[in-house]
C-alpha cells in the first residue's frame, strides 16, 4: 500500500478553480495549466513507490517520464471529479496503464465522494490493498499467480499475462523456465487456492508447448 500525495493550500485552490470551470471534463487533464500539478503528483508517487509499478511490480529503476504514466485508478473518463483525488492516483508503467485503460475497476457508482474502501474495488487498489495478499509474484515481468479473486482480476485488468508474449511465450527455453519456477512454487506453498492456480498454469503451459 502507498501513501497519498498531499497538496498545498495553493494547489488545492488551483484544483477547485479548475473543477469549477464550465467546460471541465476528462479532457481537461491535458490542459497545460495543470503541468505543475502533474510534476508534483509524479514526483511524489515515483518516490513513494520506489520506482516500482503497483500492478506488475517491475522496478523500472528510472524516474524518466517516458517510462511512467500518472494513473487514475478510477478512470477520469468515468468519474472526472476524482481526477485530482490523491487516493485515486499513483504512477503506473505505460504498459499496465495502457492495458488497464478504461476498464471497470469498481462496483461503486459514486461520482463525488471517493469510495475509500478496499471492498469497493474489483482489483488490487494500490492505496487500500496489500498486493502480496492477492498475487504471488514468482518473477516480476515474467510470472504471476493469483491468490484471490482480486488478484485474478488484477492480472486480467492490467494484462499481466502480456509478459507471456513479450518474453517469447512458447519458446522452449522460456517455457521450460516457467514450468520450473511454477513447479518450485507449487512445492513451496500449502495454500489450496494457489496450488490450484499454479496447476492450471502448468496445464496451460504444457498444452501450448506441445502445439
Amino acid at each position: 500500500m502507498i501513501n497519498a500525495v498531499n497538496y498545498s493550500e495553493d494547489e488545492l485552490i488551483q484544483i477547485t478553480s479548475k473543477k469549477e470551470e464550465v467546460e471541465f471534463s476528462a479532457k481537461s487533464w491535458s490542459d497545460s495549466c495543470l503541468n505543475n500539478l502533474k510534476v508534483i503528483i509524479k514526483n511524489h508517487y515515483v518516490a513513494e513507490q520506489n520506482t516500482t509499478c503497483p500492478y506488475c511490480k517491475r522496478d523500472l529503476q528510472t524516474t524518466h517520464g517516458r517510462a511512467w504514466d500518472i494513473e487514475h485508478i478510477i478512470p477520469r473518463s468515468i468519474a472526472k471529479n476524482f481526477m485530482f483525488e490523491p487516493l485515486n492516483l499513483c504512477m503506473a508503467c505505460i504498459d499496465c496503464n495502457g492495458a488497464k485503460s478504461n476498464k471497470k475497476v469498481t462496483n461503486s457508482t459514486a461520482r463525488h465522494r471517493y469510495p475509500a474502501h478496499s471492498n469497493s474495488f474489483l482489483f488490487v487498489h494500490p492505496h487500500f490493498d496489500n498486493y502480496n495478499d492477492n498475487i504471488l509474484v514468482i518473477r516480476p515481468g515474467f510470472l504471476y499467480v493469483a491468490k484471490t479473486d482480486k488478484g485474478n482480476q488484477t492480472i486480467n485488468i492490467c494484462g499481466l499475462n502480456r509478459f507471456y508474449s513479450s518474453a517469447g511465450f512458447g519458446a522452449d527455453a522460456d517455457t521450460d523456465e516457467r514450468i520450473f519456477l511454477l513447479a518450485q512454487s507449487l512445492l513451496n506453498t500449502d495454500n489450496p487456492r494457489i496450488k490450484k492456480s499454479i496447476r492450471s498454469q502448468l496445464i496451460e503451459l504444457s498444452i501450448k508447448a506441445s502445439m
